[in-house]
């Protein structure tokens, strides 16, 4: 079975894909291939949100390619670290309720659980920019973070044999520290 159904499968919430992908080094390809497309939704969600500030350019270069492009790199940026972030509470909340917490098998895993985000994003970056939110942003906000969820704790019954209270406890950790930290990086837009 390729990588790509493999990919599939788990964010559909298969276990035995999330097994798969998180034993083979392979998945690192295909990690580096999710940051860079997330990366750039980020980055084109970011310069929609900021579309004065990307008009107010008066040469067509700069307005047109290369402020875009300087959104995109930084949106790249923040998904490589937000990978890095969430590798890292996933390695924690594995060691703190008693799995092996494998850094390289969390780290293969962790930008497969974030791409729900896509669905959070524009609702987050919004919200930064201080624009109104809408009840269909708060939906696809809530199904993001509720998909992201359930593949974490997916990831963790897989790769950790964790079940009930174990997996889904150390996700809810994870995530509340996440979005402290969050939280505490990126405040809201007052």
């Amino acid at each position: 079975m390729n990588r790509f159904t493999l990919l599939i499968k788990a964010i559909l919430l298969d276990r035995e894909a999330f097994r798969t992908l998180a034993e083979s080094p392979k998945t690192n390809r295909i990690g580096m291939l999710l940051v860079v497309l997330l990366g750039a939704a980020y980055g084109l969600f970011s310069v929609q949100a900021n579309n004065a500030y990307v008009s107010s350019f008066e040469s067509p270069l700069l307005r047109d390619f290369v402020v875009p492009v300087i959104f995109i790199i930084f949106g790249i940026i923040t998904i490589i670290l937000t990978r890095f972030a969430f590798t890292l509470l996933l390695w924690a909340g594995a060691r703190g309720f008693g799995g092996a917490g494998l850094l390289r098998v969390q780290y293969r895993l962790s930008i497969i659980i974030l791409v729900p985000s896509f669905l959070a994003m524009p609702t987050l970056i919004g919200m930064q920019a201080g624009y109104p939110i809408s009840a269909i942003h708060l939906a696809l906000l809530a199904a993001g973070i509720a998909w992201m969820y359930v593949l974490g704790v997916r990831a963790m019954e897989a790769t950790q044999s964790f079940r009930g209270f174990r997996s889904y406890g150390s996700v809810l950790a994870i995530f509340i520290f996440f979005a402290c930290i969050y939280y505490l990086v990126i405040p809201p837009a007052s």
